[in-house]
């Protein structure tokens, strides 16, 4: 996903500043995203570098009180419609740290990764009973979904993983 994209949407959606556009963010995707508020600062830099929101300069009673508040231009929104009608890549890559450490583990590591895919087995547990346990808006509805579905399909094959490791024990090339 383009978090640029998604600050900009946000943000013609509704001006705003920086902890503001956060938060509206992390309450639209949920937990399953791991959002990273940092990027969102990033973001808007790039957005605004880009010339596709200006900020303006919001006075406070205090230094530490005024903020800076972001609001779209007419490029911006040309842009975010481009975006959103463009077809994107055809698949996303799946990519994790533990895929490389299976392919790349002799023998002596089995019991590492025994204990990392226990750990990962029980963190997507938890997420998705987390899932299964909320209602979500109908505007992130289908953005659960999909994390339900990865988290449930990441539950098998990290069982998978584990029987094979269990019964074959770590695959030498």
């Amino acid at each position: 996903m383009s978090l640029k994209h998604a600050v900009l949407g946000l943000v013609i959606e509704r001006r705003g500043y920086g902890y503001d556009l956060v938060q509206r963010l992390q309450k639209r995707l949920g937990g399953g995203w791991q959002l990273n508020p940092s990027a969102v600062y990033t973001a808007l830099d790039q957005l605004e570098r880009e010339q596709l929101v200006a900020s303006v300069q919001q006075p406070g009673a205090t230094v530490r009180s005024q903020r800076v508040v972001y609001d779209a231009t007419p490029a911006g929104t040309t842009v975010l419609d481009a975006w959103l009608r463009s077809a994107g890549p055809p698949l996303e890559p799946i990519r994790s740290d533990l895929h490389l450490k299976l392919v790349l583990a002799g023998p002596a590591h089995r019991e590492a990764l025994l204990s990392q895919l226990a750990a990962r087995e029980e963190a997507c547990a938890a997420l998705l009973a987390e899932y299964e346990q909320t209602s979500a808006s109908s505007s992130r509805r289908l953005v659960d979904a999909a994390v339900v579905g990865r988290l449930r399909a990441d539950l098998a094959w990290i069982r998978e993983a584990v029987a094979e490791l269990r019964t074959n024990g770590v695959p030498v090339d």
